[in-house]
């Protein structure tokens, strides 16, 4: 056995969410495709077998409560209204998965931050982080993507760099403010190594 929580096993080995998940079959995909990849890169890496099914399955969870409602989501989230309405589901499902047992604190910060980085993300939220951008379902700039795809994991930082410009572009773009969250994750992948 792997010393997993029953949850992170199921989601990871199995391709199994939690009964309280609320995804669509597309929702799901997504989400099979996200952990896909992120077992992909963990095992390019050399991670031992526990470590892949934990990759794989924050990946398939980081979208558990995508579609679950707001009225739902915003009792899950202590200063939910610090989060913008669209990203409510990060930290309620990290918060979800806390109160059902799990205590990996990397793998529940990276579902929480999987949409907007934070600073004190690890490997496994970096991976999210840019998996969920990269997974080969997104239409949208194709061809970029899965150039960046193909460099992974061996061009990590740099690709890592380039998914947080394409993102925080996105927003700028839109001028939609960048969090205080997403700066501080710029700062801290593009500070001098």
């Amino acid at each position: 056995m792997d010393n997993l929580h029953p949850i992170i096993h199921a989601a990871g080995a199995d391709e199994r969410v939690p009964d309280w998940a609320v995804m669509s079959p597309a929702r799901i995909r997504h989400a099979g495709r996200v952990g896909t990849l992120m077992g992909d890169w963990a095992e390019a890496l050399g991670r031992d077998a526990a470590t892949q099914i934990r990759w794989r399955a924050a990946g398939l969870l980081h979208d558990a409560l995508k579609e679950a409602g707001l009225e739902a989501l915003r009792p899950l989230v202590n200063g939910a209204e610090e989060w913008p309405d669209a990203l409510l589901h990060g930290p309620a499902c990290a918060n979800r998965l806390r109160a059902a047992g799990v205590d990996d604190e990397p793998l529940l910060r990276a579902i929480a931050f999987h949409t907007t980085g934070h600073r004190d993300l690890g490997a496994l939220g970096q991976a999210l982080y840019m998996a969920d951008f990269l997974e080969p379902g997104r239409i949208a700039s194709g061809r970029e993507r899965a150039g960046l795809r193909r460099r992974m994991p061996d061009d990590w930082h740099a690709v890592l760099v380039d998914v947080a410009t394409a993102k925080i572009g996105v927003l700028i773009d839109a001028q939609i403010p960048v969090s205080a969250v997403t700066a501080g994750f710029w700062e801290a992948i593009t500070a001098p190594r």
